[in-house]
């Protein structure tokens, strides 16, 4: 049973004649026009946020799936590290264009000396981008520690497969684009850091218990050899034996001589030394040194 209305209300009506509208008529008629309202609006100004959030997540989406470097006229406070996210998609050896490569090179160049700094300890041993190195050891052999056991089987073609993909999409890709990072260090080498990551790495833990030769991966340990520097000395003895080496005959693959200040150059042998006199006219032979 619907609540009586007020008595004013209900004398009011009765006086002009008007037929009193039902409890329900007109408590529909007070509400529509505030607390309805107020629903809608507040429905509107929800699905308003539900089209926002979406479309920022699907623009993040594929931002993510398709990076793009911002323009070189954005202002380095919108974007912390405007160039970030290409070159960590660079060192996921995914396939950069020209232009994001040369957008990403002039945003390095604009820099501060403080912010090209962190980008170059970024790449350093105790940087990030050794992580990202492991990480795609981690993807190609489809797990979450790397071991020796890997190797077996099909390993040995995973890791050339990755090899070729660190010296054919990610060398080159940040080589074309952190050249500007040499301007304040001299010594940066963007190729050298990263053969040392993937090294200490990927290679040091695939041979850390390695015991036998593998003809396959000549090329990669002798590039390691070559390319990078203070070589571990139990990674150089694992590098020997993969290379079928004997650790405990194995000579230095450099031997400097040494020659001792009392070796002379002059021979046993006499050599003499002569010529003809053509200035007079009777040619006659001059006197003949002796060694």
């Amino acid at each position: 049973m619907s609540p009586p209305l007020p008595h004013c209300l209900s004398r009011l009506l009765k006086l002009n004649r008007f037929p009193i509208p039902s409890h329900s008529f007109f408590m529909s008629f007070l509400t529509v026009p505030g607390v309805e309202q107020e629903k809608k609006k507040s429905n509107s100004i929800l699905r308003q946020l539900s089209q926002l959030s979406r479309r920022s997540i699907e623009s993040l989406s594929s931002t993510l799936s398709s990076p793009r470097t911002p323009s070189p006229r954005a202002t380095f406070s919108d974007y912390p590290n405007p160039c970030e996210l290409i070159l960590l998609s660079a060192l996921q050896a995914h396939i950069i264009s020209g232009d994001d490569m040369r957008n990403c090179s002039t945003e390095i160049q604009a820099l501060t000396l403080c912010e090209k700094q962190k980008l170059i300890n970024f790449f350093k041993p105790e940087g990030d981008a050794s992580g990202i190195i492991e990480n795609n050891a981690f993807k190609a052999f489809n797990c979450s520690n790397l071991s020796s056991d890997l190797l077996k089987e099909d390993g040995s073609e995973l890791l050339e497969q990755l090899w070729l993909k660190l010296n054919s999409l990610v060398i080159p890709s940040l080589q074309s684009m952190c050249f500007p990072l040499i301007e304040i260090d001299t010594s940066f080498d963007v190729q050298t850091l990263i053969l040392t990551a993937f090294r200490d790495r990927v290679l040091a833990k695939l041979l850390q218990d390695a015991d036998r030769e593998f003809p396959q991966l000549k090329s990669i340990l002798l590039t390691i050899l070559v390319e990078t520097e203070d070589i571990p000395t139990s990674l150089r003895t694992k590098i020997d034996i993969c290379l079928g080496k004997s650790p405990s005959t194995s000579k230095p693959r450099y031997q400097k001589k040494i020659r001792s200040k009392t070796d002379s150059c002059l021979s046993s042998k006499r050599k003499s030394v002569s010529w003809m006199d053509d200035m007079q006219d009777n040619s006659r032979k001059s006197s003949t040194f002796c060694a």
